[in-house]
């Protein structure tokens, strides 16, 4: 870090952000941790590590530094309970699996399930919860978790669906791997074109090497684009490149049919400077800035901006600014249903009910009406203006269907 004290104007965020970075690069490498930099603090370094959701592997590389075990409490209770749910979430995913596989059900487990097992343990690696795709038997697929006493907790307008079993095992079903917004010319709409079974079944798929790197790098993109993303989605593709055989050349092909190639060249560049101490050129400190100032899944000043922009574009004017508004009080019909029970049998109702909720939110949530305005108001802001030059530098422009 010895070329991070010549720099000037560095945020807090910004040291912490790259000191986490060389913790969390010694665990994955096998190197020795460099030490706390002069006037950081254990209180600081484990309240920005939580924001980022990686306490309970940077106490591996701390131990090593010889801080006493009472100091590092927080960081080793964040560890223990990881590799406590990691291994409640191991048996009741394979337990599903199983399930499945027996209904005849064709299913793609995605993202953490199966990153997991390239860290060098696969409880350094946190998720919440499991995702498997199932496609066109999502119901089948769902009466089997229902059976089993999970519980669903996600409105049924979501391209993904949560299920949730006591006490704490976490389940998404998709239909689909991408929300509309995220078409990619539709290059995920038959994932099992890209995948193989597992050895010994005949309904569990796996991606392909390659086709698994392209699938996590686009999901990295949509949390990018749709709020910001922090260090935990950037490390999943550093451990990526350095654990699994790729085949670069077809990957850039894949991704430059969708435009997504200068997107790929943004993420490695910000790696080799996140966890390999490349030193960045100035873009680079830009939206390595704008990440380390993002928790795990952004921020939601981010997630206004880019919201905000998807449906009515960079330009931003007095009838997007009102339109913006009233869609923010338009929920869709599943999102009102548990609001007004009346939708249940007259659905057709739905536009009245719109008018009501607005009504009554003039009348008795004043405070609800000035934040929403208020919101609007941060679309013509100078942050607006900067979240989108992030987006720009990064090749990240929103993609529009």
């Amino acid at each position: 870090m010895v070329w991070v004290k010549e720099m000037k104007n560095l945020s807090d965020n910004f040291i912490y952000g790259v000191y986490t970075c060389r913790l969390l690069s010694s665990v994955l490498n096998g190197t020795e941790p460099v030490a706390m930099p002069e006037g950081m603090t254990l209180e600081g370094l484990y309240a920005y590590q939580k924001g980022q959701d990686v306490t309970n592997m940077a106490y591996i590389a701390l131990q090593k530094l010889g801080f006493p075990a009472e100091q590092l409490k927080e960081f080793q209770d964040d560890y223990k309970l990881n590799m406590l749910r990691e291994a409640r979430f191991e048996l009741a995913g394979q337990k599903v699996f199983d399930e499945y596989e027996k209904a005849g059900i064709d299913f793609l487990p995605l993202k953490g399930a199966i990153l997991k097992n390239l860290y060098p343990n696969p409880a350094l690696r946190t998720f919440t919860d499991i995702d498997i795709y199932v496609g066109e038997e999502f119901n089948e697929a769902e009466q089997i978790l229902l059976q089993d006493g999970y519980e669903k907790n996600t409105d049924d307008d979501h391209n993904d669906i949560g299920y949730v079993k006591k006490p704490s095992i976490h389940i998404e079903l998709h239909k689909d791997l991408f929300p509309d917004d995220y078409d990619f010319e539709g290059y995920f709409d038959d994932p099992y074109k890209h995948t193989d079974l597992k050895d010994g079944y005949k309904y569990f798929h796996l991606y392909r090497t390659d086709d698994f790197f392209i699938h996590v790098l686009c999901h990295l993109y949509k949390h990018f684009t749709f709020g910001g993303c922090g260090l935990r989605q950037y490390l999943d593709i550093y451990v990526m490149t350095q654990k699994m055989q790729l085949d670069m050349e077809y990957i850039r092909k894949e991704l430059n049919s969708f435009g997504m190639e200068g997107f790929l060249d943004t993420t490695l560049k910000l790696n080799r400077f996140f966890f390999d101490g490349e030193k960045p050129d100035d873009e680079l400190i830009e939206i390595a800035e704008f990440v380390f100032n993002n928790a795990t899944f952004g921020n939601a000043e981010n997630r206004l901006v880019l919201d905000y922009d998807k449906g009515h574009g960079e330009k931003r004017t007095l009838w997007g600014n009102i339109k913006y508004f009233m869609n923010r009080w338009q929920l869709t019909y599943s999102q009102m249903k548990p609001r007004y029970k009346i939708l249940k049998n007259l659905p057709f109702l739905l536009p009245f009910c719109w008018i009501h909720r607005l009504f009554a939110a003039l009348i008795f949530r004043r405070d609800t009406i000035k934040s929403s305005v208020s919101d609007v108001g941060k679309m013509n802001s100078d942050f607006s203006d900067y979240v989108n030059h992030i987006m720009e530098i990064s090749n990240a422009k929103i993609k529009k269907n």
